[in-house]
């Protein structure tokens, strides 16, 4: 079975990009315009990561980060934004983002972020 991955994308072109690299990676994919949609999702379906821009009307990445965190089982969180200013980022892995992915980015640099996310933390071996 294929990993389930939500995208939360405003920009329809970057979201369908994202949709196509992904499912083309073998991911399984849903994908939603803003924050209450992915909260209504998440409500009713299972994921193993998410993929979340920072900048959305209504409800913006880092509240519904926020909103996600106070949830019983979220899962992994990939903040993707153009915006890479410290204090955004900071506040993201604050809120418990596992990672974060710079537009513009490449589909092959996406699908490598979602493998990683997806796996999670490789624990530290000392030798």
């Amino acid at each position: 079975m294929s990993a389930h991955v939500m995208i939360v994308e405003d920009d329809e072109n970057v979201r369908e990009m994202m949709d196509i690299a992904l499912s083309q990676a073998g991911y399984q994919v849903s994908a939603v315009s803003n924050g209450q949609s992915a909260l209504d999702l998440l409500n009713r379906q299972r994921f193993q990561l998410v993929l979340l821009d920072v900048h959305m009307p209504r409800m913006n990445g880092l509240e519904l980060l926020g909103a996600m965190r106070r949830m019983k089982t979220a899962p992994p969180v990939v903040m993707v934004s153009a915006n890479t200013q410290g204090d955004t980022v900071r506040q993201a892995l604050s809120l418990g983002c596992s990672g974060y992915l710079a537009k513009p980015f490449s589909p092959r640099d996406l699908v490598e972020r979602a493998r990683w996310a997806i796996a999670g933390p490789v624990p530290m071996t000392m030798h």
